[in-house]
């Protein structure tokens, strides 16, 4: 519990903390001990850490629905105190998880370089599918079986305003509205290539898979042509 509370305390302040250690009596021991924001940084991100990843393998045993934060909370082995420390309840921890994988989308779309469209496609793809690698359970729990259709969307619609529709604009001069067919069909079938690929387990590496999306796109473009 002092842990606990210092760390609630030092996620707000940064301030320096004082702490008791756990074992009192004896000469020298039970004194306060000095414990640095780094370190009780660490402690903040590995106890969130703990509770993502109880989240993210709930959702692969049940709908969030029926999910509760004392389920959370005992996979996670912390206590509910803590967990509200944090969040206020399953749904904010839930956009949590959500938001910090949807940032990590957009900063791939911030250093892609667009002046060769067909290379920036293949190369955003491929971090695109590495991004999903690297976060195989997260991604599985929000996109297969269980997951959040609304995540889905939010995730497609980021695809689609941030790249395809730039890309279009630059790539194929046709009319806007067989553009949003186009994305449509491209939403689609991106979709069903992540799922298909999670479900085989990911055998292929990103940048496979990257050149087998890559390239849907790209012929379906010159067809538009």
């Amino acid at each position: 519990m002092a842990e606990h509370n210092a760390a609630s305390a030092a996620e707000g302040t940064g301030a320096l903390t004082t702490v008791l250690a756990a074992d009192g009596g004896g000469a020298g021991r039970g004194l306060p001990e000095r414990v640095e924001p780094e370190k009780i940084d660490r402690r903040v991100r590995r106890t969130k850490q703990q509770l993502r990843s109880a989240l993210t393998t709930l959702l692969l045993e049940k709908d969030f629905s029926d999910i509760t934060v004392r389920e959370i909370s005992e996979r996670a082995d912390v206590n509910r105190g803590t967990f509200y420390s944090h969040y206020r309840d399953a749904f904010d921890l839930l956009t949590s998880v959500e938001d910090f994988f949807l940032e990590a989308v957009r900063r791939i779309d911030l250093k892609i370089q667009r002046q060769d469209w067909e290379g920036a496609t293949y190369r955003y793809l491929e971090d695109l599918f590495t991004l999903i690698r690297d976060n195989a359970d997260v991604c599985r729990a929000l996109m297969c079986g269980n997951g959040d259709p609304a995540f889905q969307q939010r995730l497609l619609t980021m695809f689609k305003n941030q790249f395809l529709h730039r890309f279009l604009e630059e790539a194929c001069r046709t009319e806007e509205r067989v553009q949003e067919y186009y994305c449509v069909y491209i939403e689609a079938g991106l979709r069903a290539l992540v799922g298909h690929w999670m479900q085989g387990g990911m055998r292929e590496a990103p940048a496979e898979m990257a050149r087998i999306g890559g390239d849907f796109i790209i012929r379906g473009i010159k067809g538009l042509r």
